[in-house]
């Protein structure tokens, strides 16, 4: 059996360089194409994940790696950034400087995997700002997924994702572009919770197409009434509940 190797401690320097390195032309204009502007090497997310169990992680390496405004530094940075010592004012901060959806996905996948998740979920979703309400949708889609998760842990009760269901309904259609797109992307994950999938259900059946500009990008919407349908089918015809797949853990990059 081949032995696992070490984990390497890295300064922001070294890990800046391996980044840069993994970098590729086509991989820049694809992310160019999802509205990453600024600094940016192009790094596969293949090569993150092998990167994530390559470095050591640590909250100063997460805040350096941030500092730098490098686009493939800050996505690493929510990768390796203590979720123990973060605070709803750190997460804040990082998601008033995402200056596009690709990272704002990130800060939104950190945020969720805290035990700060539902807080800044409720807070981020009230706010007029499209980019951070749209974060905020995003967390909440997440958490809906894991229904074992308590409310200590950062997790969401039936009853809240219940009373999301009328706005989602209400709303979704007029709200902003990124906002649209993530409600719905929210009210899948409630169909996909078995204890709320009823409800969500008829809601999505009632909601219909929801038109998203995904910009100059191949991205489709998902219709959410037949993609609940699909999950929930797929993982019945395997005897388990959609939220045994890698939705339900609590992990950031599953």
């Amino acid at each position: 059996m081949k032995a696992k190797s070490a984990k390497q401690t890295l300064t922001c320097k070294q890990v800046m360089k391996r980044l840069k390195d993994l970098g590729t032309a086509q991989n820049v204009k694809t992310f160019r194409n999802h509205g990453v502007t600024g600094d940016l090497f192009g790094v596969s997310y293949a090569n993150f994940k092998k990167l994530d169990k390559e470095i050591v992680g640590s909250q100063e390496l997460a805040e350096e790696l941030w500092a730098t405004g490098n686009h493939d530094a800050r996505v690493l940075a929510c990768w390796k950034a203590d979720e123990k010592r973060a605070t709803i004012k750190s997460i804040d901060a990082w998601a008033r400087e995402a200056d596009n959806h690709v990272i704002g996905f990130e800060v939104a996948v950190f945020a969720a995997y805290t035990d700060l998740g539902a807080r800044i979920s409720r807070k981020w979703r009230a706010l007029a700002n499209e980019d951070r309400c749209a974060l905020g949708w995003r967390v909440l889609a997440s958490l809906a997924m894991q229904p074992d998760r308590s409310v200590e842990e950062g997790g969401v009760l039936d009853q809240e994702l219940l009373d999301c269901l009328p706005i989602l309904e209400q709303t979704i259609h007029g709200a902003k572009n990124r906002v649209k797109q993530n409600m719905n992307l929210a009210l899948i994950s409630i169909g996909c919770r078995a204890s709320t999938s009823k409800q969500a259900l008829a809601v999505a059946k009632r909601v219909g197409v929801v038109e998203v500009d995904q910009g100059n990008t191949s991205c489709k919407t998902l219709v959410a009434h037949e993609r609940i349908q699909h999950t929930l089918a797929h993982y019945k015809a395997k005897g388990k509940l959609p939220t045994d797949g890698a939705g339900g853990q609590r992990r950031r990059h599953c």
